[in-house]
């Protein structure tokens, strides 16, 4: 934990890592994470963010992040799933920005969130209608993906 809280890390790192811990039921892990709540808050909100923005929303809906202000807002008021996934996406921002500290509890339900999330892209690109995927089967998977490709991102870490 103390190498997680140095200056120069990537606070959604910290988030993959209660993901995994949330997903595959390894309580001990997932405790010692809870103990610092405020920025597992940050953390988890943050990845929420960036799975909603960046696999969710362009995987399920087909919106990517340069779309226009109107075609999101068309959508948002034409169709209620999408409009529903839009007010968690606000939700998540200012979690991740601090301005929305929430509890373990609140936490743990944005980690089984962020697991519904990509089950739910990589369910509509992979397989068939209605197939029903397990989330431990995928999701640890998913989130190895993206510590990966959070660790050669581009962008410089920014402190909660």
């Amino acid at each position: 934990m103390p190498e997680a809280m140095s200056v120069g890390t990537d606070w959604r790192l910290l988030g993959c890592a209660y993901v995994k811990f949330f997903v595959t039921r390894d309580q001990e892990n997932q405790l010692l994470l809870e103990r610092h709540p405020l920025d597992l808050s940050v953390s988890i909100g943050r990845l929420a963010l960036t799975v909603a923005e960046e696999v969710y929303f362009p995987g399920v809906f087909g919106v990517e992040t340069f779309c226009s202000y109107r075609f999101v807002d068309h959508l948002r008021r034409r169709d209620p799933e999408f409009g529903a996934a839009w007010v968690r996406r606000c939700r998540y921002r200012r979690q991740g920005l601090g301005l929305a500290l929430r509890p373990v509890s609140r936490s743990r339900q944005v980690a089984s969130d962020i697991a519904r999330m990509l089950c739910a892209s990589w369910a509509h690109q992979h397989c068939p209608e209605n197939a029903s995927v397990r989330v431990c089967d995928i999701v640890p998977a998913m989130v190895a993906d993206l510590c990966t490709a959070l660790c050669h991102s581009s962008e410089h870490p920014a402190d909660p």
